[in-house]
């Protein structure tokens, strides 16, 4: 079981990564991302009861490296594909210093 652990940690920073790639790349002040991506980025450590194929997501854990790097993170449930309230879209939305801070 520690084995299994370490590899789902060492995929979880490729899909952190992946995602921070994403991210900066994008141009808007919105993003969205499929559920499963960021699930894979931030496992829960609890099971998922909805689906086999993919963790449940971490949304403290989500909302702690989100901030860090500058962005807000929420569901997008009306952006969820029909019959699929349970996972879906995760909103992104870049945070605004005030100017007076550097």
């Amino acid at each position: 079981m520690h084995a299994t652990q370490a590899v789902a940690g060492r995929d979880s920073r490729a899909w952190q990564s992946a995602l921070d790639r994403a991210l900066s790349a994008h141009d808007s002040e919105d993003a969205l991302a499929r559920y499963p991506h960021v699930a894979f980025a931030f496992p829960s450590t609890s099971p998922n009861l909805y689906s086999q194929d993919y963790p449940l997501l971490d949304y403290r854990e989500l909302k702690a490296w989100a901030t860090s790097r500058g962005w807000r993170v929420q569901p997008a449930p009306e952006r969820a594909p029909s019959g699929d309230k349970y996972s879906p879209p995760v909103r992104f939305t870049r945070l605004h210093q005030a100017a007076s801070e550097h």
